[in-house]
């Protein structure tokens, strides 16, 4: 066990130093080797002669990297654009504003969330959008590797299947980086009442594939899924269809119920956006017939149902009695702070500190998350993130837009029914990665090329 642990140390290690060589040396394939390593594996710090290497700092190199990388090829650059990562931009700028008011937590754990978040969260979307700006190869570059990454982890998440509750992979990786794998809660055992995951209605345990957390893949599985749609005309058909048939089983069989019900709801704004109101109607009677189906199906509706399902525990499950009672315990935990919240990140450093709440427990809801960390000015915050994510995505033609929106919706629900634990990062990742799709196909390209037109037009001044 020893030696295995060594060498996937050793093999972490190269793979970083790997990323930093190339980010200077040849800086595309240095960024799609930190792509593959965000999205397949979980942890970062590399002890690395003397200096401990972590996200932050790989994020730092990054973009030093990239303003190298356009002063050597500055005639091929176009001017740099912030656009797509504004509503972000606007949101911990006023997150920073609003921090001297708030004193849930010392000012310097704030700080240092925020500087956390905003690097891990802002530098390589920027970095992304504009190397895709400048040029279609690295688009190609960045959809292989997203693929790539999107075929192991689905494909493994299967394999997980044979055996519930047992990930190999995150096991040895957990304790290779000092993380400890939760067994209990990877069998799908609440430590409650019963040890077996079938209590649940989880036959295959929770499967996290190649992610920290079953959420996080579940998160995962509902992008990939929009993503795939988003280059089905990219993609050979079959491997298109085969990968959306794997991705559709993962989602099903992964333990996280939520993923079920967000991409549901998506998928209604998608075809209610793209006006396809008959394939709208006949999604809503396929989605009432298979809730019958599992409504007769007790190891389904145990599965399935428990979403809302109430329960003679107040805290048993995701059920909308826990649901109202956490948030009775979030109004209480911020009647002395109700309009500025406790402060950003104090949900984070609440549990770090406590292990959990009496009452909220994990924060399981963005309504939790948002409220604690920052009152009603969160709340009007977010909606304004959104509101600004919805304008910009409308500028593109109508089928396109339906899917972004889509794409956003998919990270809300999911979001408000499991929480916020670093979901922002993958949703922003996507999001510029189908916004670079965007800006070469035609729809765009059409739409962009006649509001050019419209503003010359407009700026014609008669004879």
């Amino acid at each position: 066990m020893d030696d295995i642990l060594t060498i996937v140390k050793i093999a972490q290690a190269l793979w970083i130093g790997c990323i930093v060589i190339m980010l200077f040396w040849k800086f595309r394939i240095g960024v799609a080797g930190y792509m593959a390593y965000m999205f397949l594996v979980p942890y970062m710090k590399i002890e690395f002669g003397g200096l401990t290497l972590q996200w932050n700092i790989i994020n730092i190199l990054l973009l030093i990297a990239f303003f190298v990388h356009r002063q050597r090829n500055y005639d091929e650059q176009p001017p740099l654009d912030w656009r797509p990562l504004l509503p972000f931009v606007v949101y911990f700028g006023i997150s920073l504003l609003i921090m001297p008011f708030q004193d849930g937590l010392p000012f310097a754990d704030a700080i240092n969330a925020w500087r956390t978040q905003v690097l891990k969260y802002l530098i390589l979307p920027f970095v992304l959008w504009n190397d895709v700006c400048a040029d279609y190869d690295s688009l190609r570059l960045y959809r292989n590797v997203t693929i790539g990454c999107i075929t192991v982890a689905v494909l493994y998440g299967l394999c997980l299947t044979l055996s519930p509750g047992i990930n190999p992979y995150m096991i040895i990786l957990s304790i290779a980086n000092g993380e400890e794998f939760n067994f209990a809660y990877a069998a799908g055992n609440s430590g409650l009442s019963d040890n077996s995951a079938l209590s649940e209605g989880r036959l295959f345990g929770r499967i996290s594939s190649v992610f920290s957390h079953p959420m996080t893949f579940g998160l995962f599985l509902g992008f990939a899924l929009f993503y795939l749609y988003r280059n089905k005309d990219n993609l050979n058909k079959w491997i298109v269809f085969g990968l959306t048939l794997f991705i559709l089983t993962d989602i099903i069989v992964c333990g996280v119920r939520s993923v079920i019900f967000a991409t549901f709801f998506a998928i209604l704004i998608l075809l209610m956006q793209s006006r396809s109101y008959k394939l709208l109607l006949s999604t809503v009677i396929g989605g009432a017939i298979l809730y019958a189906f599992i409504a007769f199906s007790p190891t389904l509706n145990n599965y399935i149902g428990s979403i809302f399902a109430g329960d003679d525990s107040s805290f048993r499950g995701s059920t909308l009695t826990m649901r109202l009672a956490q948030l009775d315990g979030c109004l209480h935990e911020i009647q002395y702070s109700f309009i500025e919240g406790k402060g950003f990140g104090w949900t984070n450093y609440y549990l770090t500190q406590y292990e959990s709440h009496p009452t909220i427990l994990y924060f399981e809801s963005l309504i939790f998350y948002v409220l604690c960390n920052s009152g009603i000015i969160g709340v009007i915050l977010w909606i304004s993130m959104g509101t600004l994510i919805v304008r910009y995505n409308n500028w593109s033609g109508q089928t396109v837009a339906a899917l972004l929106n889509s794409l956003f919706a998919f990270y809300i629900v999911f979001a408000i029914i499991t929480g916020e634990y670093g979901y922002m990062q993958y949703f922003i990742i996507f999001y510029i990665l189908m916004l670079g799709e965007d800006l070469y196909s035609i729809e765009t390209e059409d739409n962009y090329d006649n509001d050019i037109l419209a503003e010359a037009e407009d700026d014609k001044q008669p004879l």
